[in-house]
């Protein structure tokens, strides 16, 4: 299987019994039953064509639809759990677990060294590399992009939560130098819904190794208990004070935080 398309050869489930089927050609738009098609029991001529609540799928291919600025949606190529038939394209939010952590493809390096692209990693104020990105289904049902790097680590996680009964997903990934400085400019001028952001090139969003992790409040939310017990073996740790959210792959420090029984860095107090 491929971990950057980590859709394929999976079989997945439709929930939605409003699973529509949409128009190849504009896929904001729905097939329907005209007086040529095979209906289906109980369907009149004029109805939307639908999947079965229930029904096992495949799918073989995916497109990104853009509804807005930080939104999109995920529509899939369905096709029968044996592969041998088509439904046509629908939404993953019909899906169970609305597409949550599925990758979508990778993001390689531009050429050259733009130092302020959209691949290129930054630490401590210093341009570092330039990284290959992978595209992954958030927790809002938006598109981030997280470090080819940290994706087994990362998928690994999440299917240790999935075993204990909780889910692992994220919030945001990997910024760009332009995503961050927005961040930042909206915090310095009090815009409201910007919190408090790092200088462009100071995050370690822009490093690469930093995940925000939809643990609502933290401490008595069952995602964050369990990071608590379980990331650092797993080679996360939470670095930031007063962010509950925020976790880090660095094995170095996820190992210290091992031997000392801890979850955290020594900075974090809240």
């Amino acid at each position: 299987m491929s971990l950057t398309e980590s859709y394929r050869d999976k079989t997945f489930t439709i929930m939605d019994p409003d699973a529509r089927i949409r128009t190849p050609a504009d896929l904001m738009s729905f097939e329907r039953y005209t007086k040529d098609a095979e209906l289906p029991p109980r369907a009149v001529l004029g109805d939307f064509k639908r999947i079965p609540r229930n029904t096992q799928i495949k799918v073989d291919q995916i497109k990104i639809v853009p509804t807005g600025s930080t939104e999109s949606i995920v529509f899939a190529h369905a096709l029968t759990a044996d592969g041998t038939a088509r439904y046509g394209w629908t939404s993953t939010r019909n899906f169970l677990g609305k597409f949550v952590n599925e990758t979508l493809g990778s993001v390689p390096p531009p050429a050259g060294e733009d130092r302020k692209g959209p691949n290129a990693a930054w630490i401590a104020g210093k341009f570092s590399r330039q990284l290959t990105l992978v595209k992954i289904v958030d927790v809002k049902l938006e598109i981030e992009r997280i470090a080819e790097d940290t994706l087994a680590p990362y998928l690994a996680m999440v299917e240790a939560g999935t075993a204990a009964g909780v889910e692992v997903a994220i919030n945001s990934g990997f910024r760009s130098y332009p995503e961050q400085q927005r961040l930042y400019d909206g915090f310095i001028k009090g815009v409201p819904g910007f919190n408090m952001a790092a200088k462009p090139g100071r995050s370690q969003h822009q490093n690469g190794i930093a995940f925000d992790i939809a643990v609502a409040g933290g401490k008595g939310n069952p995602t964050y208990d369990w990071l608590t017990t379980n990331a650092p073996a797993l080679g996360f740790i939470r670095t930031v004070n007063g962010e509950p959210w925020h976790w880090e792959y660095d094995l170095t420090k996820a190992a210290v935080a091992v031997a000392a029984n801890t979850f955290k860095t020594s900075n974090v107090v809240a």
